[in-house]
């Protein structure tokens, strides 16, 4: 027996134990001899021995220089013999797996692969010399010669797996099907399976192919097409068996327990592959039957089955599963919004007062708003598409609708009426629809969230701005705010949606009061000594660019004793303010007066009736109580008779002014007329001497109500006005930018550039002419249609 023969011999002993007894474990010091043999007598003698065995017997001792030739010779022969001997171990594995089928051969292979995998790594270690030195020397001359790792599951691969791999894989297919038909089964047999299919890598690994290549092509396509044809054949079944609806649920439930198991044996590599297969066989092939009960699920509002269509259609993707999802749900919410629109214009209150109106129809627009976001939310998870689709859907049916169809009565403007509503004193009912136990100042502040909600949706929110702006001012000035926290609010809410710009000098305006206030405080200390009138005066300083306020279109001469107050308070104002100039807004002035009635009886003969005027109703008011007024019989026990043309000289107002002043006393009966109890030009007025009422204080300042149609054609006009300069500025800033322009896209960049309003192309070529008029565009003088800026 040569040396070479002698050392295998004892190495395939050891070999041999290893292989047989590693589940069990082997002595530590039987791994130390071996090891010391490979190194010493083994692995270095076969590798680097200089006194070589040559055939026929003969010995040839190379020269130092060539000493590797043939150590590189017997390097490979023990290579070879390892091969060949972990070959004839695994043959015989091979031989006894055919005992076994099943479960059994499951669980035969499995533990056949724990005991050879630790098997290897110890060979592995006790071959390393072999592994650092020739091995490691042939494959960087590009030699096919492996790791003793890689040749271990190499053989294993070769000499069993390929042996038994289709047995395997009818057990593998057989015990998925008793799971999945619910039977009881051990899922960690195929894990232990799989990981083993994962580890062998691919056919040839030396040569550095696809490293799952005996994963996919042994074990997930032929899983893949035996899991289609199972499921193929179940779908066929609970369709004769059940409805559509009935097919959806069992999907949901079917592929959310082969996720959860997939999740467990299969590698992650291949899991959405696995996923896809059965999404084409259980949704794909029913894509049409599922999306067709969409529709009677959000009429039904059945949340729960809605969260599972949706789950299931996402998993086909965007545009096979979800896209027929989100026109479905853009239109089925729009035609709610209008159904819902439709039916309040149908209701009796909405026809009894713009309060009411804009009431409904904003309750009506969150409704709908509310009940479809909840299933966004519930059922699709706030998907992205699906929101944008609610939102499309919300913006149409907001805007375009029964009760919006003409200007007078847009979304915008009913919106701010609705927040007018809100936040003016006097309107508790409208406040009144919040969460049971939730504070007033809770169930205002969620009610002015849900109207900014409204708001964002708004295709003219610069009409809203206009609109919101007037009732603000005037709540203020009339001092009619349910409460400064409330305006405040509203302020901060407005302010995240539309920024500075608008929500500014709505700031400056609510500043203007604030400072009002300690100015009349502070004119009330210093003429507490000084005024011999005894009435409360208080004034309010406006800054001109804040507020929405227009100028009086009639004169006013003020009574004799307000007149002097007024003087008082502007010789007190320029100490502290010089070079101001003041516009007297007398249409917004209130003032309080007690009224003494000749005949009256019981209290009022005493204490008088005390009634709130406007200031133009004051001034007329006045003159039957100066005993040198412009009418007669100042000393009857009727008191005074004035004529209209009388009333009129005295007080300075217009025809028409005065004309709805006087209706309004006349109509409360504090005037008598000579024409029928009727406001005339011609008529002679008289005061009421027998007045009588059981209410002791009167509102008669707010029995004039603004005029609608008036108002709506003054925001209107604001509103072109305040477009046009926008259009303007939006130009100007493009072209400032890109200095030279052809027409159609200075149209299309000015439309982008603009988010309040939609401009109309119209109105931006108007902006156009204008701006060449004044000098800041010209047309090329080669090109008409293309536009130049000027600096």
């Amino acid at each position: 027996m040569s040396d070479a023969d002698r050392i295998w011999s004892e190495l395939s002993v050891g070999v041999d134990s290893i292989l047989n007894r590693s589940e069990e474990g082997f002595e530590k010091a039987l791994y130390v001899r071996l090891y010391t043999l490979m190194q010493r007598s083994g692995v270095y003698n076969f590798c680097t021995s200089l006194k070589s065995s040559l055939p026929g017997g003969t010995y040839y001792t190379p020269a130092d220089a060539s000493s590797t030739v043939h150590g590189s010779m017997y390097g490979r022969q023990l290579y070879t013999r390892l091969n060949d001997h972990v070959s004839q171990y695994m043959i015989q594995v091979a031989e006894k797996s055919r005992e076994f089928s099943g479960d059994d051969l499951l669980s035969f292979y499995n533990r056949e692969w724990i005991k050879y995998g630790d098997a290897a790594k110890t060979i592995h270690h006790i071959f390393d010399y072999l592994n650092r030195h020739w091995i490691q020397r042939e494959q960087d001359e590009g030699n096919n010669v492996c790791d003793i790792n890689t040749l271990m599951f190499r053989l294993w691969r070769n000499n069993f797996f390929m042996d038994v791999r289709n047995s395997l894989l009818e057990s593998v297919f057989s015990l998925m099907k008793r799971i999945r038909d619910g039977q009881v089964a051990d899922l960690n047999l195929v894990k232990s399976v799989v990981d083993s299919f994962v580890s062998l890598g691919s056919d040839d690994m030396a040569s550095g192919s696809k490293k799952m290549e005996v994963y996919d092509s042994y074990f997930l396509k032929p899983f893949i097409e035996g899991s289609r044809q199972y499921y193929e054949a179940e779908c066929e079944r609970v369709l004769k068996e059940g409805s559509i609806r009935n097919y959806m649920i069992w999907v949901f439930d079917r592929l959310k327990e082969e996720d959860d198991r997939a999740e467990m044996y299969l590698h992650e590599s291949s899991l959405r592959e696995f996923g896809d297969a059965l999404n084409k066989v259980l949704i794909g092939k029913q894509r049409a039957s599922l999306i067709s009960e969409f529709k009677p699920m959000l009429q039904a509002r059945e949340k729960d089955d809605l969260a599972r269509l949706y789950e299931l259609l996402k998993r086909l993707g965007e545009t096979a599963g979800l896209e027929p999802l989100r026109d479905t749900f853009r239109s089925f919410v729009e035609d709610a919004g209008l159904e819902a629109v439709k039916k309040v214009c149908g209701e009796q209150e909405a026809a009894e007062g713009n309060a009411n109106k804009s009431r409904l129809f904003v309750q009506a627009l969150l409704s709908v708003h509310e009940l479809y976001s909840g299933i966004l939310h519930d059922s699709f998870k706030d998907d992205p598409g699906l929101s944008k689709a609610l939102d499309h859907a919300c913006q149409k049916f907001i805007n375009e609708n029964e009760m919006c169809a003409g200007k007078d009565n847009n979304a915008a403007r009913l919106l701010a009426n609705y927040c007018d509503t809100l936040l003016r004193k006097g309107n508790a009912t409208a406040r009144a629809a919040g969460e049971a136990g939730a504070s007033s100042e809770d169930n205002l502040e969620k009610q002015l969230t849900q109207a900014i909600c409204v708001y964002r949706y708004l295709k003219e929110q610069d009409v809203f701005q206009v609109a919101y702006g007037r009732f603000f001012a005037r709540r203020l000035v009339n001092e009619q705010s349910v409460s400064s926290h409330g305006e405040e609010m509203m302020i901060s809410l407005l302010k995240e949606v539309s920024g500075m710009d608008f929500t500014s000098r709505l700031s400056r305006m609510f500043s203007d009061i604030t400072v009002s206030k300690e100015m009349s405080e502070r004119f009330k200390e210093t003429m507490r000594d000084k005024r011999g009138d005894d009435f409360e005066f208080d004034m309010k300083v406006l800054n001109t660019g804040s507020w929405p306020l227009k100028a009086p279109e009639t004169k006013l001469k003020l009574p004799a004793e307000l007149d002097r107050a007024v003087d008082q308070y502007l010789e007190f104002y320029s100490k502290s303010h010089s070079g101001r100039r003041f516009n007297w807004l007398w249409q917004y002035s209130k003032a309080e007066i007690k009224m003494f009635f000749p005949k009256a009886t019981g209290p009022a003969a005493k204490t008088g009736y005390l009634f709130q005027v406007s200031t133009y109703q004051l001034a007329i008011m006045m003159l039957f109580n100066a005993e040198s007024g412009p009418g007669t019989g100042y000393d009857s026990e009727d008191g005074p008779t004035l004529t209209f043309g009388q009333i009129l000289t005295a007080t300075e107002l217009d025809k028409d002014t005065a004309l709805g002043e006087l209706e309004v006393l006349c109509k409360a009966r504090v005037f008598n007329t000579s024409d029928g109890n009727k406001a005339t030009d011609t008529a002679q007025y008289t005061l009421n001497s027998g007045y009588k009422s059981k209410r002791m204080r009167m509102n008669l300042a707010g029995l004039r109500k603004p005029d609608a149609k008036k108002d709506a054609k003054d925001i209107q006009k604001s509103v072109d006005q305040d477009r046009s300069m926008s259009i303007q500025a939006a130009i100007v800033r493009i072209m400032k930018a890109r200095k030279q322009l052809v027409h159609r896209e200075l149209v299309q960049a000015t439309i982008e550039i603009i988010k309040l309003f939609h401009p109309q192309i119209s109105d931006i070529k108007q902006a156009i002419s204008k701006l060449i008029d004044n000098g800041f565009l010209a047309r090329d003088e080669d090109n008409r249609d293309v536009y130049n800026y000027l600096a």
